[in-house]
C-alpha cells in the first residue's frame, strides 16, 4: 500500500532538507494541471512547455513565499502570469516591427523593457483572490478549481457532483460572491 505524500510535507522536505526529488514529485504531480492552462494561453505546444519550465522553476525560486494555499492554483497563477507577460512582449514586439518597418532604416533600436506592462495593484488583486480562494471550503475550492483552472465544462462538473448543471452554477455565482466579499474585507 503506497502513501501519498502531502504538498505541504513535500515543500517542507524542500526547503528543510534541500530535497530536490520532493520538488520534482511536485512538477509530476502538477505539471499536467499548469501544462494545460499554459496551452489554453499560449495556443502552441512548444511554448506552453516553455511557460511549465520558467512556472516551476519560479516557483522552485519563491517557495519560501508560499502560504500553505493549493500548491496546483498557485504554480497555475504564477504560470498565468509568465503566459501573459510573455504574450504582452510578443504583441509589442510585433507591434515595432511593423512601425519600424513603415520609419526609415536609420530609426533607434526600442529597447525591450519586459516589465512595461507589470501592474502592482493588478498583482495584488490577483494575489488577494488567490488567498481568497485557498480559504474556501474544499468542496468549493475544487469547483473552482475545475471550472476556472482546468476549464471542465459545467455539466461535467455537475456529473462528477451528481448535481444538475443549475445546481452547479447557482454553487459557482455563491462562491464568486463569498470571494468578492472576502476580498474587499
Amino acid at each position: 500500500m503506497s502513501t501519498i505524500i502531502s504538498d505541504i510535507e513535500l515543500i517542507r522536505q524542500v526547503l528543510h532538507e534541500n530535497n530536490a526529488q520532493a520538488f520534482g514529485t511536485l512538477m509530476n504531480r502538477y505539471t499536467p494541471q499548469v501544462y494545460r492552462a499554459a496551452l489554453r494561453l499560449m495556443k502552441d505546444e512548444e511554448n506552453a512547455s516553455e511557460v511549465v519550465q520558467m512556472a516551476f522553476i519560479q516557483a522552485y525560486k519563491q517557495l519560501d513565499s508560499w502560504r500553505g494555499e493549493n500548491f496546483g492554483a498557485w504554480v497555475t497563477i504564477i504560470a498565468n502570469h509568465i503566459a501573459l507577460r510573455l504574450l504582452e512582449k510578443e504583441k509589442r514586439r510585433q507591434t515595432v516591427s511593423i512601425d519600424v518597418q513603415d520609419e526609415d532604416d536609420d530609426a533607434p533600436d526600442i529597447p525591450d523593457q519586459p516589465d512595461e506592462g507589470y501592474d502592482e495593484e493588478h498583482e495584488q488583486r490577483l494575489l488577494s483572490l488567490e488567498q481568497a480562494v485557498s480559504q474556501l471550503p474544499d468542496a468549493d475550492r475544487q469547483i473552482i478549481q475545475w471550472h476556472y483552472y482546468e476549464n471542465i465544462p459545467l455539466q461535467t462538473i455537475a456529473d462528477r457532483l451528481n448535481q444538475t448543471e443549475n445546481n452547479v452554477k447557482v454553487r459557482l455565482f455563491r462562491i464568486r460572491e463569498r470571494i468578492k466579499k472576502m476580498m474587499q474585507s
